[in-house]
């Protein structure tokens, strides 16, 4: 009796949405089927699948993608600086030289490479959706490659600006004043504007399915909230604390200590914890019983006379 209710709710479903077909030509049935919006369950769908692609992909390509990832994301320390150092000195000048710092995520995201902060939601999905200890070794192993190589390439585009630093004198004491601004927080206000950043970042992967051909604007919005708001990203965040080490600023111990770990905490917490596991929450029993939906038996229950 069961099965035949659900059957029939389904077709009642199924004859409300072809109600109208008959008023439109098949290339508008097309558009109009486009148009609709991914539900959340398939967002986190899409998702898992990117990241059981990405926990499976070989250590090697990893690397190359991390190493790059980290590099691109220095142009947004560079392009910011190059903002600063050409505007003038006004109360409105942070927002506009803060649309510099987008430039590096959007060639990382818009690039497909491996950038940390995002991994905090895309590997993170398939361990929240199959728990085991294969899908978590695979997940340490990712992250471990990823965030290594993303510093390392991050403090190689900081050194390269240290070292030409003579050429362009306006545009390193730019970067420099930005890079000491960015680093400058007590521990536990960087952490949590480390919480801010990575939970921005794993909504900006959240809307990205959804987003179609405004991804640009996405990436450039979100990223420039980042900005404006000063919260710290670890990658990012490398190619700042790199540049005020070598200018000799701050120490290494200070730098990893006081800068990286309270944001790489922060980061974390934000994507993986305050977005992605809160969103899975929400969406876990729609994935496990997609057919008990409510308002589905409701509309299949007899109707009850006043």
């Amino acid at each position: 009796m069961a099965e035949d209710g659900q059957a029939a709710a389904d077709q009642a479903q199924t004859q409300a949405e072809k109600k109208h077909e008959g008023s439109f030509e098949e290339h508008e049935l097309r558009a109009i089927e486009q148009t609709g919006a991914m539900s959340p369950p398939a967002i986190f769908e899409s998702i898992r699948r990117s990241g059981i692609e990405e926990l499976m992909r070989p250590a090697s390509a990893l690397v190359m993608s991390a190493l790059i990832a980290g590099i691109a994301i220095g142009f947004s320390v560079f392009t910011e600086g190059l903002l600063r150092a050409h505007l003038p000195e006004t109360d409105w000048r942070p927002l506009i030289e803060n649309f510099g710092y987008t430039v590096g995520f959007v060639i990382v995201i818009m690039g497909q490479m491996q950038l940390f902060t995002e991994n905090t939601i895309t590997a993170v999905c398939p361990a929240l959706d199959e728990p085991c200890a294969d899908v978590f070794k695979r997940l340490a192993r990712l992250w471990g490659i990823v965030f290594l190589f993303n510093l390392i390439g991050a403090m190689l585009f900081g050194s390269v600006m240290y070292l030409t630093r003579g050429y362009d004198p306006a545009l390193w004491q730019a970067v420099l004043d930005l890079s000491e601004e960015a680093t400058h927080f007590p521990w536990m206000e960087t952490m949590l504007r480390g919480i801010g950043a990575g939970w921005l970042i794993a909504a900006l992967v959240w809307m990205l399915p959804n987003a179609r051909q405004s991804k640009l604007l996405m990436i450039v919005l979100v990223t420039w909230i980042i900005a404006t708001a000063e919260f710290t990203h670890v990658v990012a965040g490398s190619t700042e604390a790199t540049i005020v080490i070598l200018a000799g600023k701050m120490g290494i111990v200070e730098a990893l200590s006081g800068f990286t770990l309270p944001t790489l905490i922060g980061n974390v917490l934000g994507g993986s914890v305050f977005f992605t596991v809160l969103t899975w929450a929400q969406i876990k029993t729609e994935l496990e019983e997609p057919k008990d939906c409510p308002w589905r038996q409701d509309q299949n229950a007899p109707r009850r006379r006043a």
